[in-house]
């Protein structure tokens, strides 16, 4: 837990000096960049390493399927990173996109770096040492970081985008290799356990490269209809607006499915452990989302320089959506979870069905106004969340009905949210802000003990023994 926050305060950091030396088409180019290499890193995936860990049999017999997963690594990685320079190489010669080609042909190299770290990590994770892996990943980032930051204050532009991660790659490799040396003990294929990863491989790739293209759908068509540093704009917003969901909510996934693991047989046991932990997340995450859009202006001012001063209207839809997030994210792997993926999969693929036409409309016609656009997205992406939390709670819960005065508190928490953005506090004096943002906190809290009380204490209560324990067992 401490490690990753060390990980991802040392990311926040960099983002904020990348922000200060950097413009909106070096961000554009690392969108369009980003859009080839994460689907080239999906595809790459296959879940080899996945199918070590989940394979039950002797040490020898672990060790037979270890060699070929790294077999497999090597091959793959090395396919994938022809195809990478391939696209980088075409983009660059073919077109006036030369940064985002330089770009990608530069992160190809992190391919090549991370099929020889993949063994010695996923041997380290079968032997629950994740003190090493943290240590391994605290290292890539801030050598990442050293690599983006160094570029960029030489003037190399978005090109630093490049040259963080292999960087960072190759410092996680020297550590991993001083840490877990893998010694493969023949390089030979053996065609019936190779067969067998495959297989399993395969469903994993489906399904991942079906959640990364519903993720990207809107970075893709941006891309494809609006000039670079609008395109620039959107990555960047986003990439700030996420942080404090993806740094404070996301990492939560794993005790998510813990639970659904934990009580798969009461179901009225699992719903209520996910209403609650529904509420202990709104309950920090809904007030801070208020205080970042009333002071918005000078959280992106303060941050990252008055030349960002253009994203604002993106960031505050953004931060309004993220707050929603943020109440459905406990249903997120439940359908999952419960053995039902196909749900999941129809439900992906519906979304996919209303937002590729709309976005598409929306941008040829409102080609200049971007916030169309956005909102658009928003809209679809969350009326989505919530059919599938709606389905999800209809599986788990054992009555057959949604309990929706349950969720009577975030309900109203998030519609005074939202009263907050229409309201727009930009244009307002520092002293307004501060009175709004505290007759917004003394509502909030008078609304905790009016509307669900037992609830709101029961999740801190959970809170406070989880806390309690963890402390208790790092003092022993």
């Amino acid at each position: 837990m401490i490690g990753s926050f060390i990980s991802r305060g040392i990311s926040a950091l960099s983002s904020i000096i990348l922000a200060r030396l950097l413009f909106e088409n070096d961000y554009g180019a690392l969108v369009i960049a980003t859009i080839f290499t994460g689907l080239i890193g999906q595809i790459g995936g296959m879940g080899y390493e996945i199918y070590y860990l989940q394979y039950k049999g002797s040490e020898e017999e672990k060790a037979k399927v270890l060699d070929q997963v790294f077999n497999l690594r090597l091959v793959t990685n090395a396919i994938m990173f022809i195809i990478q320079v391939i696209i980088g190489l075409g983009l660059i010669m073919l077109t006036d996109d030369k940064m985002s080609g330089g770009i990608i042909l530069i992160m190809s190299f992190s391919l090549l770096l991370e099929g020889f770290n993949a063994p010695n990590e996923v041997i380290l994770k079968n032997r629950m040492d994740f003190r090493k892996i943290t240590i391994g990943n605290i290292l890539k980032e801030f050598s990442s970081t050293i690599g983006k930051v160094g570029g960029a204050l030489i003037g190399i532009g978005g090109y630093c985008f490049g040259i963080g991660p292999v960087l960072g790659s190759l410092t996680r490799m020297i550590y991993l290799l001083k840490v877990q040396k893998y010694r493969p003990e023949r390089f030979h294929w053996n065609s019936l356990v190779i067969k067998k990863i495959i297989v399993f491989g395969k469903q994993v790739l489906f399904g991942s490269i079906a959640i990364y293209l519903v993720k990207q759908i809107d970075r893709i068509l941006l891309s494809s209809f609006y000039p670079k540093n609008i395109v620039g704009q959107y990555g960047f917003a986003s990439n700030i607006s996420s942080a404090s969901f993806n740094y404070l909510v996301s990492p939560q996934q794993s005790l998510v499915m813990t639970f659904i693991a934990t009580f798969n047989r009461k179901k009225s046991q699992l719903l209520e452990n996910l209403m609650m932990m529904g509420r202990l997340i709104s309950l920090f995450f809904i007030p801070f989302s208020a205080i970042i859009l009333i002071f918005s202006n000078e959280f992106v001012i303060l941050l990252f320089s008055d030349r960002w001063i253009s994203v604002l209207p993106i960031f505050r839809v953004l931060v309004l959506y993220y707050a929603i997030q943020s109440i459905t994210f406990p249903f997120s792997g439940v359908l999952t979870g419960i053995g039902m993926p196909y749900i999941n999969t129809k439900l992906i693929f519906w979304r996919v069905v209303f937002l590729l036409p709309a976005l598409i409309l929306v941008a040829l016609f409102f080609s200049n106004n971007i916030i169309n656009y956005v909102v658009v997205f928003c809209i679809i992406s969350v009326l989505f969340d919530l059919i599938k939390v709606i389905i999800s709670i209809s599986k788990i819960n054992e009555e057959g009905k949604i309990p929706l005065r349950n969720f009577s508190f975030e309900g109203i928490s998030l519609l005074m949210v939202l009263c907050i953005y229409l309201v727009n506090f930009d244009q307002n004096s520092y002293y307004g802000k501060t009175i709004s943002t505290a007759l917004f906190l003394i509502i909030y809290l008078i609304g905790i003990f009016m509307i669900d009380y037992s609830r709101t204490k029961k999740s801190v209560t959970i809170l406070g023994k989880a806390i309690l324990e963890r402390s208790i067992k790092k003092s022993i």
